[in-house]
């Protein structure tokens, strides 16, 4: 459940002095029941509010994160471990700010409720990031090399039902946060045509998505009652793979997350193809 976190430990036994400094400042609050929080804080010298976010930036995009939203403005960044099989999705917060010797840079890591986790493995996870935090002109050529980083990595294969399931989960707890989380990542979707139709200058693919509980799978206690559809729209050029495609074929398709439609329902794809 937290592989990428076991990784970062791993690799993080040297840490130099902002290391020692996390450490001391690190705590933990909540419970499993609820929501276990970990948070720590360092203070580095000879480096901007804006070079901080920046680096803090490029050193999670190259552990894989997910960027959420960030502010250098209000001096915040909010990146996300992508949910998979085996993992929910972990929000990491950065903060900075400015004070009296340098910036001080706070992180925040958040459990969901139900997600164990051990001080263990948490601290040297955060204490990691930390120490790779440079000030000076180090610190002003890091920032420069993480200032819009983004994590590009495609998301593997997997039934378009369970996609649909797992995005009417995320709108059911904060629709706002769909389309900060998915807008433009790429997904391979596996599932039957439900529809076919022109949508402007597009060809929309509509699956077959089956109405919440006509499928033998349980639903849990708090899972969302409604159904999500999900469409894939081909570009023009596309023509002649659309017209090769029939009703109730099962297809396996890639497409970018153009948007989540709350009011709708529904969550397009663009740019679809026929996966290799």
């Amino acid at each position: 459940m937290l592989k990428p976190l076991v990784a970062l430990a791993l690799s993080s036994l040297a840490v130099p002095a902002l290391a020692g400094e996390c450490e001391s400042n690190f705590k933990k609050s909540g419970n499993p029941l609820v929501m276990t929080t970990y948070s720590s804080a360092v203070t580095v010298p000879n480096l901007t509010t804006r070079d901080a976010l920046a680096q803090m930036r490029g050193i999670l995009v190259a552990e894989k994160m997910d960027v959420m939203a960030d502010d250098p403005d209000g001096g915040t960044l909010l990146v996300e471990q992508r949910q998979d099989k085996a993992a929910r999705p972990i929000p990491t917060t950065i903060t900075v700010s400015e004070v009296a010797s340098g910036t001080r840079i706070e992180m925040a890591v958040k459990m969901e409720r139900g997600v164990f986790s051990k001080v263990e493995q948490i601290q040297p996870y955060m204490c990691g990031l930390f120490a790779k935090v440079k000030g000076g002109k180090e610190g002003v050529a890091a920032a420069k090399k993480g200032a819009g980083a983004s994590n590009n990595e495609a998301t593997g294969n997997q039934d378009v039902y369970l996609f649909s399931r797992m995005i009417a989960r995320e709108a059911d707890k904060n629709a706002i946060a769909v389309n900060a989380r998915h807008k433009g990542r790429k997904y391979t979707l596996t599932g039957r045509i439900e529809t076919l139709m022109e949508d402007g200058e597009d060809y929309n693919l509509i699956f077959d998505i089956p109405e919440v509980g006509d499928t033998a799978l349980p639903n849990l206690p708090f899972d969302a009652k409604f159904k999500v559809s999900v469409s894939c729209l081909f570009r023009p050029n596309q023509l002649t793979t659309v017209l090769a495609m029939r009703e109730g074929q099962k297809v396996t398709l890639t497409g970018t997350v153009y948007k989540y439609d709350n009011f709708r329902k529904v969550i397009w794809l663009e740019n679809c193809t026929k996966a290799k």
